[in-house]
């Protein structure tokens, strides 16, 4: 449960605050407030309110008669003026209790809610199926009471990792999901609601130092606002110093942490100190010492991600759509667009600049880094337009500066070059978990040239330059790992992040996934990675496995009645390729293999019973598997081999450098020790010699047992796979509760499909025979 601070013993009225004195707000205190005494108060200052109402009126009444009689003279003038500010505190006075009642009502209004709603959550939790204790856990209304932690972490009667056996309904746990929610938000606004009354009371008491008042509060909304708005300023102030504090940071961390989901703070603050000074304030944050950055630069990222949450819709309002345009016409859309532009212009450009050259700090980041480094340290997601909108403008700096992400900006790290250094990638990851359909949007072949523009080959791709060495990336056409792109590409194919659960492909994920599929099927070498593009084998196998059966029936040449992707007849060279890579034939040779399990089913519940019809249906499903799983054995079989090969021709390499190296010591010390005698003309015979003595030994030729390796895995693979053709046949029929006695001869099943998952096996294979 979170904990919100309240008034505590600070506050002016915490004789009638129901929360404990210094305590934080939990679930606990706000079930069991004691509002009695609040309630007293409130009743106490409506009656107090209204007899200064009718004193202020007395007051008033009795400044007009005053003023409009002929009374004159110099005791007339005093008296009169006397009477004028006496009235006048009436009113202030009558206004401050005012508000004083208005607030301490209001607050009472929302802590009765927020009890009455945990009271309602409680009674009604026993019907959806979980309880909730006095402390506020939620559990399973049914024995073992699993608390919702605990099904979170897979935790059953067995312990970690093993389920309840009863298991507990999906409609259940979204209950308590629900709850859980729910109470979050109660505590929350009772601890806000706490929090802001007591500042306000504090503030009007303290504004008058013990004289009475004018106010213009009408209750605890109209304090937020003031609250927020007192709040804005400050922290353009401490921005603006250019000495800070650690307390004038820590100042800044809690104002950003009270307020950034706040549209008005945020655009104020955002807009008053300027995009630009907003970002270099995160850059001087990155450079203070005694301070917890991290909480303050979260904060910062909340405010900026506020600042740039347009109230419009993706769906409704695609960037580059009529109503897009419309709406930037609009004030809310022109403040946002300003916004924007400001961004993008800062973007490209350096943030320091050293004051001279033996300054100590080092940070060659642009202003597209700092707002990365906000963005992935924010709470939420970026909002879908905006997202679109910092990736479509990042992709148009690219094209017209091609080194605009050359520079270590970041080291290093112990793996090497630090993908962190491409901008427009860590955007992209930013979207791949966060707005998928923004993602989508941005590379759906219909809407944009961006798949052309990123995996495509053309004079229009993408050419950009990584790292320190422009030279050396141009000459030696080096790789860079991308795994923003290539998250991005598998989301926008697949219409799923990582590891969640598929709904089904849309038509803007079909025709994406066609377009990678069948761009890296007309030069399938491409697909382990040709620079700026990273080895995309990995992705193309999940897009392969998404689209199991589509696959199948390319490699076949045949089309089938739930045909989704229109693959290319090049579809087998792509998946020989994408099957060297591990990751790429372990998921697809999973996949194909599920993927046989669901046809078989199918062919059983339609034809389970006609034991012809069973007989082609099922030899076909297994020799159209069989087809993938040979290509994809063979090359698995063939990377693995030539992986050997490869690193042979590495060590190798490596003696041939040292042999040489050796030649020409060797050869000198030979000379030296026999030119006296003339007998320099056998020094290359000795050293060849030598060498080949030496370091033929260090030689190694793997290929005879590569082949054998080779060969071995390729009969296990094709044994692998026939069984379990036969083994998809037996449980589909278990299944469907068919009992194979009732053919006339069940053994002619069996066989069709065990020939047919060899035949098909194969059938997929391309095998280049080698030296056994």
């Amino acid at each position: 449960m979170p904990h919100w601070p309240g008034a505590g013993a600070d506050s002016l009225f915490s004789t009638v605050n129901p929360f404990p004195q210094g305590a934080n707000v939990t679930y606990a205190s706000v079930r069991n407030a004691d509002l009695g005494p609040l309630d007293s108060t409130v009743t106490s200052l409506a009656t107090l309110t209204a007899k200064l109402g009718e004193m202020e009126q007395d007051a008033a009444a009795m400044n007009g008669m005053a003023h409009g009689s002929l009374w004159t003279g110099l005791n007339a003038t005093v008296s009169k003026a006397y009477i004028h500010r006496t009235a006048g505190k009436f009113t202030d006075a009558h206004t401050q209790a005012e508000a004083l009642h208005s607030i301490l009502r209001d607050l009472l209004t929302d802590l009765r809610g927020c009890q009455d709603g945990l009271l309602r959550l409680e009674a009604n939790s026993e019907a959806e199926g979980f309880r909730i204790s006095p402390e506020g856990v939620i559990s399973s209304a049914q024995p073992p009471h699993l608390r919702l932690s605990q099904l979170n972490a897979g935790v059953g009667t067995g312990g970690i990792g093993e389920p309840d056996p009863e298991g507990i309904p999906p409609e259940t746990q979204q209950a308590m999901w629900h709850a859980h929610t729910r109470i979050n938000e109660i505590i929350e606004k009772a601890g806000e609601s706490d929090t802001i009354a007591a500042r306000a009371l504090t503030d009007l008491l303290a504004e008058g130092n013990g004289r009475f008042v004018h106010t213009d509060l009408t209750g605890i909304d109209d304090a937020r606002e003031n609250q927020v708005q007192q709040d804005a300023e400050a922290v353009t102030f401490l921005a603006g110093k250019e000495n800070k504090t650690a307390a004038d940071w820590r100042m800044l961390g809690d104002y950003f942490a009270l307020h950034a989901d706040n549209p008005e703070f945020a655009h104020y603050v955002v807009d008053t100190i300027g995009m630009e000074n907003y970002l270099a304030l995160a850059q001087e944050l990155d450079h203070t010492e005694g301070v917890d950055a991290a909480p303050i630069r979260t904060g910062m990222a909340n405010t900026l991600n506020t600042a740039m949450s347009p109230s419009i819709d993706f769906t409704t309002h695609p960037p580059g759509s009529d109503a897009y345009t419309a709406w930037l016409r609009t004030e809310e859309g022109q403040a946002y667009e300003r916004r924007l532009n400001a961004l993008h212009t800062i973007g490209p450009e350096r943030m320091y600049t050293p004051e001279s050259w033996i300054d100590p700090v080092t940070d060659d980041r642009n202003g597209y880094d700092f707002f990365l480094d906000l963005m992935e340290s924010a709470d939420g997601p970026m909002h879908d337009v905006f997202y679109y909108d910092m990736l479509d403008g990042m992709v148009a700096a690219e094209k017209t500066n091609a080194g605009i992400w050359m520079g270590d900006r970041y080291p290093d790290t112990d793996t090497g070059w630090d993908p962190k250094n491409n901008g427009t990638d860590r955007l992209l990851a930013l979207g791949a978990r966060d707005n998928v359909e923004a993602t989508t949007h941005f590379f759906d072949p219909d809407e944009t040239d961006n798949l052309d523009y990123f995996i495509g080959d053309g004079e229009d791709s993408r050419t950009v330059f990584f790292g320190s060495d422009m030279v050396r990336d141009f000459f030696n056409d080096r790789t860079y790992e991308a795994p923003g792109l290539t998250a991005a590409l598998e989301v926008a194919a697949t219409g799923r992040p990582g590891g969640s659960a598929s709904e089904g492909h849309s038509d803007a994920n079909i025709r994406i996934a066609e377009k990678i599929w069948n761009t890296y099927g007309e030069d399938p070498t491409r697909s382990r990675g040709d620079h700026p593009a990273p080895d995309m084998r990995p992705t193309l196998g999940v897009i392969a496995a998404d689209y199991i059966a589509d696959i199948t029936h390319a490699v076949s040449d045949v089309t089938h009645s739930n045909q989704e992707a229109n693959f290319s007849n090049k579809t087998s060279i792509l998946l020989h390729e994408i099957g060297k890579n591990e990751e790429a034939y372990r998921l697809i040779t999973a996949a194909n293999l599920y993927d046989m399990n669901l046809a078989m089913d199918e062919a059983v519940q339609q034809h389970g019973h006609n034991e012809d019809r069973l007989l082609t249906a099922a030899g076909n499903i297994a020799t159209r598997n069989g087809h993938v799983s040979g290509i994809l054995t063979d090359a698995y079989a063939t990377g693995r081999y030539q992986g050997r090969l490869d690193a042979d021709a590495a060590a190798n390499a490596s003696v041939d450098q040292w042999e040489d190296v050796a030649s020409y010591l060797l050869g000198g010390a030979v000379y030296g020790s026999i030119s006296a005698s003339g007998q320099a003309s056998m020094t290359d015979t000795l050293v060849q010699e030598v060498n080949a003595s030496i370091f033929d030994s260090f030689r190694v030729d793997n290929s005879i047992s590569a082949a054998q390796q080779e060969s071995r895995e390729y009969s296990n693979a094709r044994t692998h796979y026939v069984t379990a053709a036969e083994n998809s046949l037996s449980m589909a029929l278990d299944r469907a509760g068919i009992d194979a006695s009732e053919y006339e001869d069940f053994s002619l099943v069996e066989g069709s499909v065990q020939l047919s998952a060899g035949t098909g096996h194969d059938i997929g294979t391309t095998r280049i025979e080698r030296p056994r």
